[in-house]
């Protein structure tokens, strides 16, 4: 009986070794998974714990409560071969050391037990932390759900708001339009109304010419007729009528150089200011353009082109009042000219009386 005591010891001693060989694998997964959990309350984002480690940890759960319970099966059959090995035993030696043995079994028995349970809390909290994990990763994807909700509402609201600065820079861009149009409408108005009375001008100068010569031809044929009576009288009314016609001819060609030299003027300055024009629009179309990413610039540009607009209407009101004052200055000329042929006709009068009374006496 002896001999069977020993073989159980034996296997029992086996058993325990196999043991020690299962049991030192569960304490580095032990660690990673402490470690893996300190590092998922300092990053609840994702954590680093995989599937299979779960099912590992799950399958050695089961393989440690079906050794326990195998070992607890294989300790009582132990117990109670030695308990019946006892009955017959009648040696007080062999007593001692069945005694021995079994308190030395059992307290094997129950360090194994000890440490199975140990392990057991451990895989359980392995099990918990696990849990707290896939929560951890639920509310961090509801997170960023929700963060990606109220970006995307961002997003609209601001896409909403080009669209509004863009179609109010549209509408800006067509009422500048309309108004450049409308500039050089004005333009070519005014230009054929300009040229309209220099036509008129000329045709008055060239009536005035006709009407001198005319009247020159007049004279001559007369004082050929009167050189014999009155050679020094008709030598005079020459040479101041010459005078008069080199003045008249020199106002005229003075007033159409001016006129010309006026008409180029205007029209340099409105070509200038259509050039002008035409830059600070395309300025103003590139600043709109920048203005989509700009927006806190669009008052200040609006403030610009509403100041370059208020310019552009002064500048056709200084137009106007040049077109007054050259309209002013043609009637004066007219009336200047009107007085001259009248005093020369007066002139042509007296020098006719005087020749008649000469002729009379």
């Amino acid at each position: 009986m002896s001999v069977g005591a020993f073989t159980c010891r034996q296997n029992t001693e086996e058993k325990m070794i196999q043991r020690s060989s299962l049991l030192p694998s569960l304490v580095p997964v032990e660690r990673q998974v402490k470690i893996t959990s300190r590092d998922n309350q300092a990053l609840p984002v994702i954590p680093f714990v995989s599937a299979s480690l779960v099912d590992k940890l799950e399958n050695r759960i089961l393989t440690h409560e079906t050794t326990t319970a195998g070992l607890l099966e294989q300790a009582f059959h132990i117990k109670d071969e030695i308990t019946s090995a006892l009955l017959g035993m009648q040696n007080k030696s062999t007593d001692h050391l069945t005694k021995h043995l079994l308190e030395e079994h059992v307290r094997n028995i129950i360090e194994i037990v000890k440490h199975l349970s140990k392990d057991i809390e451990v895989l359980q909290e392995h099990i918990q932390i696990r849990d707290n994990i896939n929560y951890g990763t639920s509310s961090a994807v509801k997170n960023l759900e929700m963060h990606q909700h109220s970006f995307l509402g961002d997003l609209r609201g601001r896409v909403a708001r080009c669209d509004a600065s863009i179609s109010r820079l549209s509408a800006d861009h067509k009422t500048i339009e309309d108004r450049l149009q409308n500039l050089s409408k004005e333009k070519q108005t005014a230009k054929v109304i300009i040229d309209s009375k220099i036509k008129d001008v000329e045709q008055q100068i060239s009536q005035l010419l006709s009407r001198m010569d005319s009247t020159s031809i007049d004279q001559e044929t007369k004082l050929k007729l009167m050189q014999k009576e009155g050679n020094e009288q008709l030598h005079l009314l020459d040479m101041n009528f010459k005078c008069m016609t080199e003045n008249l001819r020199s106002q005229i060609l003075s007033t159409r150089n001016w006129l010309e030299q006026e008409q180029e003027r205007i029209e340099k300055e409105l070509s200038q200011k259509i050039e002008e024009l035409s830059l600070s629009i395309k300025e103003n179309c590139k600043i709109n353009e920048r203005a989509v990413a700009e927006k806190f610039h669009q008052m200040s540009v609006r403030l610009g082109k509403i100041e370059d607009i208020q310019k552009t209407n002064m500048e056709s009101l200084r137009m106007r009042r040049v077109m007054d004052k050259l309209n002013s200055r043609t009637t004066k000329i007219e009336l200047l000219m009107n007085e001259e042929l009248k005093e020369i006709k007066a002139e042509l009068n007296s020098g006719r009386l005087k020749l008649s009374r000469l002729l009379s006496l």
